[in-house]
């Protein structure tokens, strides 16, 4: 009878521990905590995918969970924020936000204590924001392949594929056109480039011919016969301005011929006799006595 009493005490100890278990775990899978955490109030317009037991999280470090959400009114919804560590209760400026992070719609409550000295007062709610995470960032690029893809389907269309075609065909006979050594532009191109080769050898050869170096040759005489005139005439053209001044300063005999007056008078006076000689012919010209004497 004692065995049977202790075996019967010992399997309802049992069932009692794992009855305490089952409920601890389904409150910890709810959000609700075992220990005195402190709970405070987080008001969102929109909470988004957050849910009772979310974690809350400073820096990235869990320090609390959701304890429950309560719906107020239509853009008003009251969190409550159970958190476990002391050292990041709030202040006058602090603030939550919902974060994704994932693409699966997972969600954590990044709350920040602030910096304000004065603590939060008694019954004061903590403002929050919603914002987004991977999943929007995912699905805005969802968005934008979509565009891009309605916009390529619109550019190739039924039309856009025969002007292409058409191009394609046209550029294809271009080709040929080119490629034809007979009759297309390459073929006079190889033409040009063969008569440009003939024209450079004939170059080459009266080059190296010797009349070209005759030629040459003459040409240098030609030229230091010209430079031997230039120097010439430069000495000739030296000694007509040393002549001309000179003359201008009246020494030699043309210079004196050119700044001597007496000369201009005599032939001044010469020139008036011969006149007066004239006048008295014209005059008189039975007074002209002529005597020849024979020997």
């Amino acid at each position: 009878m004692d065995l049977h009493y202790k075996q019967a005490t010992a399997v309802g100890g049992m069932v009692l521990v794992t009855v305490v278990l089952f409920l601890a775990g389904t409150l910890w899978l709810q959000g609700r905590s075992f220990g005195g955490g402190t709970l405070y109030t987080a008001t969102f317009s929109n909470i988004g995918s957050l849910k009772r037991g979310s974690a809350v999280r400073v820096s990235g470090v869990d320090v609390g969970n959701v304890e429950r959400i309560d719906f107020r009114a239509v853009g008003d919804v009251a969190v409550r924020l159970n958190l476990s560590n002391p050292d990041v209760l709030p202040r006058e400026d602090a603030t939550a936000s919902i974060t994704s992070i994932g693409l699966i719609g997972d969600v954590v409550l990044d709350y920040f204590p602030g910096t304000s000295a004065t603590p939060l007062a008694d019954g004061g709610e903590i403002p929050g924001s919603l914002t987004g995470g991977l999943a929007d960032l995912g699905s805005g690029m969802v968005k934008r392949a979509e565009a891009l893809m309605d916009s390529m389907a619109i550019m190739f269309t039924t039309q856009l594929s025969q002007d292409l075609h058409e191009t394609f065909l046209a550029s294809q006979e271009m080709f040929q056109v080119l490629a034809d050594t007979a009759a297309g532009p390459m073929g006079e191109l190889t033409r040009t480039l063969a008569a440009m080769r003939r024209l450079t050898t004939r170059i080459d050869s009266a080059i190296a011919s010797p009349t070209f170096r005759d030629m040459l040759s003459n040409f240098d005489s030609t030229a230091a016969g010209l430079k031997a005139m230039t120097r010439q005439l430069t000495v000739t053209t030296a000694r007509m301005d040393t002549l001309l001044v000179n003359m201008n300063s009246g020494k030699g005999t043309l210079g004196k011929l050119v700044t001597d007056t007496t000369l201009y008078q005599g032939l001044i006076e010469t020139q008036r006799s011969i006149q007066a000689l004239i006048d008295t012919l014209t005059a008189s010209p039975g007074k002209l006595n002529i005597k020849v004497e024979l020997f």
